[in-house]
């Protein structure tokens, strides 16, 4: 990944480990619930992300 963003890369990180948990068990309510608020959390950031930029570069 190009750039340094610590919080999207932990964001990243920690969606892609609990896909991978939950694919090991797919009928796992607690690792669906993991999976679906690491998504979550991904998803939260990335909306503030782009508000900020489009904030940020309203003029171009």
């Amino acid at each position: 990944m190009d750039g340094e963003n610590p919080q999207l890369e932990a964001l990243l990180n920690n969606t892609d480990l609990a896909f991978q948990r939950l694919l090991r068990d797919p009928n796992s309510s607690e690792l669906n619930d993991a999976y679906e608020n690491a998504k979550s959390a991904l998803d939260g950031y990335l909306v503030d992300l782009r508000d900020s930029l489009k904030k940020r570069y309203k003029d171009f």
